[in-house]
Formats: structure tokens, C-alpha cells, sequence
């Protein structure tokens, strides 16, 4: 990817000038509260006024961003975030993968990549956002190490404008969460626009997924969808969905949309060891075809949920409670 994520003189000249107003009109509430919390505020609020003087933080943004999440881990979730953004991509969008898990990524190996620098090597200062975005199949772009941007501390004021930057130059952001509802996955959940959380038929699947659901952060506008993968039929995936959908609906007084499924297919775990993408390794597969309806239906129904960018609204929901 080319080095245009840089900065001008100019978005220099807007962020130093971010920071001096920040420090002039911080409101007296931020003052009067403990001095690590005070430090969390300004944070946030340098961030904010950097990337809304850099122009990246704007109305009307057209980057939609889908978590893909689990209740429980080896369900598929990562395969299914590479091989929903290869689909997308297949479609004529510029679609970039966000590495949001906890361990290690998994995301560069099934594209047959290597990632060494990440986020956290931006956040320490020794490298930009532009030098550690990868090139992956299709044009799809690779960006790893998200998780370090949950420590406040750890994320200087000049990063969030940059990632505002790579947000603007896509049309969808694909990130890859931990499994499981956590301190580290919730906050990627709630900032995004649509919320993917994946099962597979297994009885522990299933009940992972459904406190999966009951764990997401009660947001308002925020769409849950529910994937069954490894389906050995479309009337089991159909049972499935229908149970956790019921469930949500009268236990948790949520709704839960029904994303479809995705068969057993051999090629699957073929194209894992092969650490190539469905799209290249078996175009023609059922779980392929699978993959693009499914990318033809988020292209349908996801929606910008505001104007807000997805990076600003992450740093602003790494403090808010999930729901109980």
C-alpha cells in the first residue's frame, strides 16, 4: 500500500493546533476529576479535535464497518471475516481487514502473509499507519495489532487521525474480534455498524453464541446478525436461527437478524492449509457461493449507523458499560 496515509505540513499544522485549543476550552468537569481520569478525557478530546481538524472526521462518511465475532472459539469466525472481505472486494469495493483479536493473528496467515510491525509498533512511535497496512488478494488491505488502541495510555493523539485517514479510504472495514464477549472484543462490537457473531451447530456453539449475544453492548442502532457455519443442511441452519432469534427476543428483549449459512464444505479447511482465500483457492465451492449471497446481503442491509467515524467512536466506548 502506498505511503499516502502519511501526513502534510498542513494536517501537522491542524493537529498541533487540535491540541492547543483542547488544552485552552477543556471543559472544568474534566478538571475536577482524578488526575488519571483527566489524563483518559484529554486523550479522547486532542484525538477527536485532531481528526475533525484534519478533515477526517466529516459527515457523510460511506465506510461501513462489520465485527465479526463468536461466542466461543473454532467456529470459523477469522476464515469467515477473510473470505466475507475477499467477497466484498470481489464486488468492486476497497475493503480493509482490521485485526482486532487478543493472540495471535490469524488473519495474515490464511492469506499467506507475514505481518511483523502492527498497531502497537504505530503506537510506540517507530512506525506510521501506512508503513504496516498490508497488501492481501483481491486488494484487500491488512492492518493487525487493534488491541493495543484499548489502552488509553498507549495511543498518542496522532494515531486516531491517521487510522480516520484509512478508514476514509475505504468503502468497508472488516474486524476481526476475540471470541467471546470481553474487556477486549466489547468495544470493537459497539462501535461498529453491524455486529456478525458466528455459530456453528454444535450444542456448545450455540449456547456460546447465545450468551455471546446476551454479553454485546446495548447499543442503540447497533444490528446483531447470526451466522451459522459448518451447517450440514439449510433446515438445521434455519432451526438454529430460529432458536437463538426466539431467545433473544424473549429473554433478552433483543432482536438478532438471521444472516444465513454457510454449508460444510471440504474446501473450506483445504484452502486454510493452503493459507489461501476461498475466492482463489476453490472459486466454484458451495461454501463460496455461500460467502458471496452473504456479501450480497450486507451490501443491502448495512446501513452507516452515524456520522461519526468508526475509530472516534472507539475511543469513546472504551469506558461504556456492556450490558449485563
Amino acid at each position: 500500500m502506498s505511503r499516502d496515509l502519511a501526513y502534510t505540513p498542513i494536517q501537522s499544522h491542524f493537529i498541533h493546533n487540535a491540541l492547543q485549543q483542547t488544552l485552552s476550552f477543556m471543559p472544568i468537569s474534566i478538571l475536577e476529576r482524578r488526575p488519571a481520569d483527566q489524563a483518559r478525557e484529554l486523550r479522547s478530546l486532542v484525538a477527536q479535535r485532531a481528526a475533525r481538524a484534519s478533515g477526517l472526521s466529516r459527515a457523510g462518511r460511506s465506510c461501513r464497518v462489520i465485527a465479526v465475532a463468536s461466542g466461543k472459539g473454532g467456529v470459523g469466525k477469522s476464515v469467515i471475516a477473510i473470505n466475507l472481505a475477499m467477497a466484498l472486494a470481489q464486488q468492486g469495493s476497497s475493503v480493509c481487514l482490521l485485526d482486532a483479536s487478543s493472540g495471535v493473528g490469524h488473519l495474515e496467515l490464511l492469506c499467506g502473509r507475514n505481518a511483523y510491525w502492527n498497531l502497537s509498533h504505530v503506537a510506540a512511535g517507530s512506525r506510521c499507519v501506512a508503513d504496516i497496512t498490508q497488501d492481501g488478494p483481491l486488494g484487500v488491505h491488512f492492518v493487525s495489532g487493534a488491541s493495543c488502541l484499548l489502552d488509553a495510555s498507549e495511543t498518542p493523539v496522532d494515531v486516531l487521525p491517521q487510522l480516520a485517514k484509512l478508514e476514509h479510504h475505504h468503502d468497508w472495514l472488516i474486524v476481526d474480534t476475540s471470541s467471546g464477549p470481553s474487556r477486549v472484543s466489547s468495544p470493537f462490537l459497539r462501535a461498529a455498524d453491524r455486529v456478525l457473531i458466528v455459530t456453528t451447530p454444535e450444542p456448545t456453539a450455540i449456547a456460546e453464541a447465545y450468551s455471546g449475544v446476551k454479553g454485546l453492548p446495548n447499543t442503540d442502532g447497533l444490528v446483531v446478525s447470526a451466522l451459522v457455519n459448518r451447517a450440514d443442511s439449510t433446515e438445521q441452519a434455519a432451526e438454529i436461527l430460529g432458536r437463538l432469534c426466539h431467545s433473544a427476543r424473549s429473554f433478552l428483549r433483543a432482536d438478532l437478524d438471521e444472516a444465513g449459512v454457510i454449508p460444510e464444505d471440504s474446501a473450506v479447511s483445504a484452502s486454510v492449509a493452503a493459507r489461501q482465500p476461498l475466492a482463489q483457492f476453490e472459486p466454484t465451492s458451495a461454501a463460496q457461493h455461500a460467502i458471496k449471497q452473504l456479501a450480497e446481503r450486507m451490501t443491502r442491509a448495512v446501513e452507516v449507523r452515524n456520522e461519526a467515524g468508526y475509530f472516534e467512536r472507539l475511543l469513546r466506548s472504551r469506558e461504556a458499560p456492556c450490558r449485563a
